[in-house]
């Protein structure tokens, strides 16, 4: 009986049928399904598993049925943005691929095809943005960096290097996540290895050597994950310009004087925020002023900055 039920749930979450076939499916399985009745030799036993084994199956009838329309809709929509692309219709698919991140937040496939999608456009400001989003997930994906290289190229809008490229490859060579993971796991060994000798009550001049090398590499784990975190901790004022029209004001109103045009793609440091305007500074020159939200987004979505 399991593993009938384990493959009807598959067939039923692998299968492209319509909602509506589902539920004809769905009916048609019900019917097919033999009563088991319980095992005791009592009438209530026997009563009592009848209605529990029924009941159970009705209820994963209308779990089927409420989980199953919200994922055929998120796989057409995929489905649909991506012939969309391949059809040419490179900002009906770039709508579509914004509406699934805003639904499924940040995925990297999905802001991968988005910075495509924006590329193959010529809009290289959201182009950047949509890659530069996606490497924060998934660093050392090798077409997203070429393609990341490229917009850059096109837009002319080429990273000032804050740190030596060495010491950059190597704190970006991890995602924040995955440095934060680094400390935390070396943090616990580190507290459960002096529990575990507190507990026995080993001096540590009775550890062997493999429990020496072992906490020592925690140690530098731990302080080399710090670090990175420290070094990176400015990304979340990271901003990228949208147009090539963007223009750094004198005053956050928009008829103050421009005073220079940074690029689209080119990063900023986002600054206070006053009305629809941030303060930003473009790292490597001496411009610096007002810029409106609609003409500047934050690396990282959500953070409370424009774009976000």
């Amino acid at each position: 009986m399991k593993p009938r039920i384990l493959r009807i749930f598959w067939i039923w979450h692998l299968s492209p049928l319509a909602a509506r076939q589902k539920l004809q499916t769905i009916c048609n399985l019900i019917r097919k399904i033999r009563v088991i009745r319980g095992s005791s030799n009592s009438e209530f036993g026997q009563t009592a598993g009848y209605w529990m084994k029924r009941s159970l199956r009705i209820a994963g009838c209308f779990f089927l049925l409420a989980n199953a329309p919200l994922q055929a809709a998120g796989v057409s929509a995929l489905e649909q943005a991506n012939q969309r692309f391949a059809a040419g219709n490179y900002a009906a698919a770039a709508a579509d691929y914004d509406q699934i991140l805003t639904i499924d937040g940040p995925r990297a496939s999905v802001l991968y095809n988005l910075g495509n999608s924006y590329q193959r456009l010529e809009q290289y400001g959201p182009a950047i943005l949509a890659y530069e989003r996606a490497r924060l997930l998934t660093p050392r994906d090798p077409d997203l960096l070429a393609n990341l290289t490229l917009a850059r190229k096109a837009a002319t809008a080429f990273e000032d290097p804050r740190r030596n490229p060495r010491l950059e490859a190597m704190l970006n060579h991890y995602s924040r996540d995955e440095w934060s993971w680094l400390v935390a796991g070396a943090a616990l060994f580190l507290g459960g290895l002096a529990v575990l000798s507190g507990a026995l009550g080993l001096p540590r001049r009775s550890w062997c050597p493999a429990v020496i090398i072992a906490a020592s590499l925690a140690g530098l784990a731990l302080v080399c994950g710090a670090g990175a975190l420290y070094l990176r901790r400015d990304e979340a004022a990271r901003g990228i310009v949208l147009n090539a029209k963007a223009g750094v004001r004198l005053s956050p109103f928009d008829q103050a004087e421009v005073l220079g045009t940074p690029g689209a793609g080119h990063s900023v440091r986002l600054g206070a925020a006053n009305g629809p305007f941030h303060y930003v500074e473009v790292p490597g020159t001496s411009l610096c002023g007002w810029m409106a939200d609609s003409e500047v987004a934050a690396i990282t979505p959500g953070g409370g900055k424009p774009g976000g």
